[in-house]
């Protein structure tokens, strides 16, 4: 059996809709720069219409249910189009995932990996935490420090401390989803320090952020994303 046909073996059953909530997070986490790239699907409708494309957002409105929307592109990423459709997810049958054997982590939580690659050297860790720290100064507007532990933790860390920002700049990206969040932090945020630690953590002192977590752990082990949210809206 190949690698990539084991990988796909291992793939654990998950509801439709969890799996699409997964895809449009995915698109939020490349958007902060996160090396991702989330993959091509096919939505089969209970009509029998089909649409292919990247599932680029999601709207959970209780009064007028749930909508998709998916940029258009052929069954090959490069095969584009400036089209985008809006779904309603209730009409949603069944997903199609193209070339799963590379988005097997995200299909399942995290459950399946693919071998890892090797991680971050310390300037492609500097940099990608820059570009968020960048994205977060621009967004409240005003100058925010940053601390990490870059330079202390081992070679093999660096990945874990990478994601430990993408955990933490995006739960402060959704706790200023709205303009009494934006003021929050604008008003309290001085510098994020990201730092290793036994277990994750999160406090805010003095215009800190600190964070930490087990950096030889996979993320998915830490805490789950909207536990992090409700924990820095507790600070704020």
């Amino acid at each position: 059996m190949s690698d990539e046909r084991k990988l796909i073996r291992a793939l654990p059953a998950r509801s439709v809709e969890d799996v699409i909530a997964e895809l449009a997070a995915a698109q939020v986490r490349a958007a902060r720069g996160e090396p991702l790239s989330p993959p091509v699907v096919s939505v089969h409708l209970a009509s029998g219409f089909q649409v292919t494309g990247e599932i680029i957002d999601i709207l959970f409105d209780q009064r007028r249910g749930t909508t998709l929307l998916l940029h258009l592109v052929g069954t090959s990423r490069h095969d584009r189009s400036s089209d985008v459709i809006y779904v309603r997810a209730d009409a949603v049958a069944a997903l199609t995932v193209h070339s799963a054997a590379g988005h097997v982590a995200l299909l399942s939580a995290g459950q399946v990996t693919a071998p890892a690659g090797p991680p971050p050297t310390k300037l492609e860790a500097r940099r990608l935490l820059e570009k968020m720290r960048t994205q977060l100064q621009d967004r409240v507007g005003h100058d925010v420090g940053f601390a990490s532990a870059i330079d202390e933790v081992p070679a093999e860390h660096l990945g874990g401390l990478v994601e430990l920002g993408n955990v933490v700049f995006g739960a402060l990206s959704t706790v200023m989803r709205d303009e009494l969040g934006l003021e929050a932090v604008k008003t309290q945020l001085k510098q994020v320090s990201l730092q290793p630690g036994a277990a994750f953590t999160v406090g805010l002192s003095d215009g800190t952020l600190s964070a930490a977590a087990p950096l030889a752990e996979h993320p998915k082990r830490w805490i789950e994303q909207a536990e992090v949210v409700t924990r820095l809206e507790a600070l704020f």
